[in-house]
């Protein structure tokens, strides 16, 4: 659940600065909407910096923690080793986030 906030709040003012709702689940629906508005810092592939790796890993965190939200519906603790891979994911994905290898596309 923390490693989901703090993406998050790192997230925020790079993807949806003006939407003080903002959640991971809008965020990605932002990226995947306007991928052209953002660029990652190694250009990939493509040559363009495709924000597809960061998607995925955005998507993979957002899919595997469950227990993010209350429900109606009891979700399940996430297992110890679920729990350790979105912490790491999460560190990867504040520290793109804070340190301006995402970027808008001006």
């Amino acid at each position: 659940r923390d490693a989901v906030r703090a993406v998050e709040s790192a997230a925020h003012a790079i993807v949806e600065p003006n939407n003080r709702s903002a959640t991971l689940g809008t965020m990605l629906g932002q990226l995947r909407a306007q991928p052209q508005r953002y660029a990652l810092a190694i250009p990939g592939p493509g040559g363009t910096g495709s924000i597809e790796p960061l998607i995925g890993m955005m998507e993979l965190l957002w899919r595997g923690q469950t227990s993010r939200h209350g429900a109606q519906t009891t979700t399940r603790s996430e297992t110890y080793d679920e729990a350790r891979m979105a912490v790491h994911l999460a560190v990867t994905l504040v520290q793109w986030f804070t340190t301006g290898v995402v970027r808008r596309v001006p």
